[in-house]
This record gives structure tokens, sequence and C-alpha cells, in this order.
């Protein structure tokens, strides 16, 4: 099974053209409605790639600060919720390379299997978020846009500022720390898994677990 894609997700409706062009003119009762209406999607962005609720929420925050300023340049090619959920995944993983180093760039190694398997249909989401939340800081970032964003490898290469080989690798040892994780949860993941199919199931997990950080 592929990873899962943000686009298999329940995100909110688009507002209206008439909305958007009104926060995009300034108008700030309009831009409150669109706070309002996609908050639990960018924070849970956020939540997942940094595994921190306090992170999230200043990455929150930076993301609708972002959409602010750039919303007068916003174009209707790609949805309002997919331009947003680009918007709020970037600002998340800028914010995680602000805080830490750079891996350095590793071979390849044949281990590394490039077919997908998904452990989310058997596995509940709050058990799989907790998981990766105890993943190592360099195999989280690239395993999340991986397996819960299906980003393609290549784009989180350009995203996190890593080499190609060193992407693939994060990945597949952040699926092994996984399997470990969940193990260790008494949960026996497929052999090849990933954390495909957990979908939309976590923006309620992480925004239901704001007593975290």
């Amino acid at each position: 099974m592929a990873p899962s894609n943000h686009q298999n997700w329940r995100l909110p409706p688009d507002p209206s053209r008439a909305d958007l062009a009104r926060a995009a003119a300034g108008d700030r009762e309009a831009f409150r409605t669109i706070v309002e209406r996609y908050g639990t999607m960018v924070y849970s962005v956020a939540y997942n790639v940094l595994g921190s609720h306090a992170d999230a929420e200043d990455a929150a925050q930076d993301a609708f600060l972002r959409c602010y300023r750039s919303l007068p340049q916003y174009r209707s090619e790609a949805s309002f919720s997919t331009w947003l959920f680009r918007l709020a995944l970037t600002t998340a993983v800028d914010a995680r390379r602000r805080e830490g180093r750079q891996p350095e760039p590793v071979e390849m190694p044949e281990i590394v299997d490039q077919r997908e398997a998904s452990i989310g249909d058997h596995v509940d989401a709050a058990t799989i978020v907790r998981a990766l939340g105890d993943l190592p800081e360099d195999y989280r970032t690239p395993t999340v846009l991986r397996d819960l964003y299906g980003l393609p490898y290549q784009e989180i290469a350009d995203l996190t500022g890593r080499p190609l080989g060193t992407v693939k690798v994060m990945v597949h040892r952040g699926r092994a720390a996984l399997r470990l994780r969940l193990r260790a949860a008494g949960v026996r993941p497929a052999a090849r898994a990933n954390t495909a199919g957990v979908g939309h199931a976590t923006d309620a997990v992480a925004g239901h677990e704001g007593g975290e950080a």
C-alpha cells in the first residue's frame, strides 16, 4: 500500500472567493474565520512533524502569520486547503531545521526496501502517534513526511535540506524504530510496516492531547 496523502483526509471546505478576498484585503473577521476553520489541521501538521505541543503551537501561529502575509499572492491553481496544508508543513519543517543539526550524508544501503506496507489498518491512530513521538528527531521528520503525508523522497530531501540517500535511510531506520516501539506496546506490526493508513485520524489525536508537551 502506498503512503497516505493529505488529499485523502477530511479537510475543511475551502472558504468562498469573497471570504478569501476580504481576508486578503485585511479584513480581520474574515481571517479569523479562516483560523477557526483550519486551526486543527494546521496544528496537527505541526505536531506530527515536531512531536511537541508547545512547539506545534508556536509553529501553527507562525504558519497563520505566513498565511496572512501571503494571502494576497494566493492563486486558485490549488485549493486553499491544499495551499495552507503545504504552508503549514513547510513552516513545521523549517522549525525543525532551525532546532536541530543535520545528519552527515550517508550511503544508500542495499537493505532499504522500496516496497510500502501498511500498519494503519490494524493499529489505532493514537498508538501510532505516540510511537512516532518517541522516534529520534533525525528519523521522525522524514518518516512523518513520507508515511503520514505521502511526500516523494525527493520532495522530503528538498524540504529538509538533506541528501536523497540520507532521507531514504532515515525513513528506513524510522520505520524500523517505529516497529520496535509498537512491539513494546504490545502491537505486532507487519514485517515491512510504515504508518500509511492512519490518515486523518491523527488530527483528532493531536488535537486531544493538549496536556502533553
